[in-house]
Formats: structure tokens, sequence, C-alpha cells
């Protein structure tokens, strides 16, 4: 099964720039992450829910696909 809150996205730290690799879940979560780099805190808000909402939305699809594709006989292979 594919779970969009393992995808992996690149946030830029405010402070040194670099970017730093986080999950979508770690968003949802509101998890406070460390810069790589200069070990900076960056809050992850998802104050107005977006993330949320739209990572459910792309969830539901995939999820609705990946049944279709199995019931041919099929797998989902997701790169």
């Amino acid at each position: 099964m594919v779970n969009v809150d393992s995808w992996k996205v690149l946030l830029r730290c405010p402070k040194c720039g670099i970017e730093n690799e986080i999950a979508l879940g770690q968003i949802k979560r509101g998890e406070v992450i460390q810069c790589i780099v200069c070990a900076t805190k960056i809050n992850l808000k998802d104050e107005d829910g977006i993330v949320a909402k739209e990572t459910k939305q792309v969830q539901d699809v995939i999820n609705s696909l990946e049944k279709t594709v199995n019931r041919i006989g099929g797998s989902l292979q997701l790169e």
C-alpha cells in the first residue's frame, strides 16, 4: 500500500538556507525538526490544515486506483 504521509519534501531552513528532507506526515503531526546543518529548530505547523486535507485527497485517489489495478490482477508501483 502506498502511504502519502511517507512522501518526502524539501524544506529550506529559514536561518542557513539548506534544504532539509522531511515527510509530509511530519507536517501533519506538527513536528519540530532541527536543521541538518545549523541545528535551528523548525516548527512544522499545518496551521490551516491544508497539508492534511490535500494528502487525504491524494491518498484516497491512490487507494481507489490501487484497488482497481488489483482487481485486474496487477499491482500499483509508484516511483
